[in-house]
């Protein structure tokens, strides 16, 4: 990442003292993370931010809340959801967070032991204003979102920062979720037999009565 970049993340971040302590450490870890400066990021950070308000939780440390956001793959401002994860905590990693591929920039956040949920959506005034800027336009040209000039780029978080969550977000009351059964985590692991690579136990499979890895056993 270019110094100049670099320098213009942490200036930026520092508008994330707005939301409380701490947000701005936590809104430069997300731009690095991302890797560049655009709108749709910050937009998905404050967008988890607003569902973590709205269902009265911090930011998750744990396993406690599950994320379903609404973003895909192959349309503008899926930075959305790199947002959404970092600002709830809510990680791949952990398994917390699915995308729903529906193509809405919106969240639900869910509370896994009562199931109580709240859905965030971006209000679609604010959607058409940010996919008419002209970042965007010059990302639909082909342009690579660092080379997008800082004066072009820069303005958008800044002006996304300064407005409240009710100009920007549409926040519903709690509903349940209906969710799934899930199994408790797996903590044994077991060598396939024949890369002789470690896996996790309740993803072997066998085959002629050995344990193998999903990619030697040809399912």
């Amino acid at each position: 990442m270019q110094q100049q970049q670099r320098e213009a993340i942490r200036q930026l971040a520092a508008a994330g003292q707005s939301l409380g302590p701490a947000w701005d450490e936590t809104l430069e870890a997300s731009f690095l993370i991302h890797g560049h400066i655009c709108g749709g990021m910050p937009l998905g950070f404050r967008a988890g931010v607003a569902a973590l308000e709205a269902l009265g939780i911090e930011r998750e440390a744990n396993m406690a809340h599950l994320v379903f956001v609404e973003t895909g793959t192959g349309h503008a401002a899926g930075c959305f959801a790199d947002g959404v994860q970092t600002a709830t905590g809510c990680t791949f990693g952990k398994g917390l967070i699915e995308r729903t591929g529906y193509g809405k920039w919106a969240l639900n956040l869910v509370d896994i032991a009562t199931r109580k949920a709240v859905r965030v959506s971006v209000k679609p005034e604010v959607m058409k204003s940010a996919l008419a800027s002209p970042f965007v336009k010059m990302r639909h040209q082909g342009v690579p979102p660092t080379e997008v000039p800082l004066d072009v780029s820069r303005p958008l978080v800044e002006k996304l920062m300064g407005r409240s969550n009710e100009e920007l977000f549409t926040v519903s009351g709690l509903f349940e979720y209906a969710l799934p059964a899930k199994s408790a985590s797996c903590f044994e692991t077991v060598n396939c037999s024949r890369c002789g690579e470690l896996v996790a136990e309740n993803k072997v499979r066998l085959k002629e009565g050995k344990p193998v890895c999903l990619p030697c056993s040809g399912y």
